[in-house]
């Protein structure tokens, strides 16, 4: 399904990618991704911030941690429960901890996901099957400490890319999966003309690409694997 679009420039950046002709093509969209996870995630905390606030302000729990900690330093039965209490108290926030953390990486994961998809539409890959390529491909997605994307080789190493100091994009891992021979299947083949030789073709085998070494080492790793799957070589 198409709709027309007189500006595409009114539309968000990634949708701008799939106008052409004056046109959207929405079947090339990949599908919007379930946030219900996400909102079930939100509701759970706010009801883990609700339960921790008749305990006090954060102040107030740190005033009785303290004093916890100094009637465990003594001796009998009141420095036990004191350091009883603590222990409960410790195990409870590290089981809230590893909650919190869990969904947190999921809700990263489901982003990442989302935004993959997207890159594969807009290189190309055929609606049917971007969901499962994404999905394929989620193991080559880790994460920095602020949560950003880091994007792995298919040998666990860290890809070479357009980001930033030099580490690959989602951009980047869409491009390398659509040049890659194995999943030509699945790419749209826009402009692919039959199967005849062009018009002054000798039918001998063509030219191959040389570049410099410049050149090659100015390329993204998905520009250099092509340069290399077509034969191409390197000056100097």
């Amino acid at each position: 399904m198409k709709i027309e679009v007189s500006d595409a420039t009114t539309l968000p950046e990634w949708l701008q990618g799939h106008v052409a002709d004056g046109h959207l093509d929405l079947g090339a969209l990949a599908a919007p991704e379930d946030v219900a996870g996400l909102k079930t995630a939100l509701s759970k905390e706010r009801g883990n911030a609700a339960a921790y606030s008749k305990y006090g302000t954060p102040a107030d729990i740190d005033a009785k941690i303290a004093e916890l900690t100094d009637k465990a330093k003594g001796t009998g039965k009141g420095a036990d429960d004191a350091q009883a209490k603590l222990d409960a108290m410790a195990a409870d926030y590290e089981g809230k901890l590893t909650g919190a953390n869990d969904r947190i990486s999921k809700m990263m994961q489901r982003g990442a996901s989302s935004d993959l998809k997207a890159e594969l539409a807009k290189a190309g890959f055929k609606p049917s099957v971007i969901d499962k390529m994404a999905q394929f491909n989620m193991d080559r997605i880790q994460f920095h400490e602020d949560g950003s994307a880091k994007i792995m080789t298919s040998d666990g190493k860290p890809m070479i890319g357009s980001g930033a100091d030099h580490g690959a994009t989602l951009a980047d891992l869409a491009k390398e999966l659509a040049a890659d021979d194995d999943n030509s299947d699945f790419v749209l083949a826009a402009g692919k003309g039959g199967g005849g030789k062009p018009p002054a073709s000798t039918g001998g085998t063509p030219d191959k690409p040389t570049v410099t070494r410049a050149q090659f080492d100015a390329m993204s790793q998905s520009e250099r694997a092509n340069h290399s799957k077509s034969g191409g070589g390197i000056q100097g």
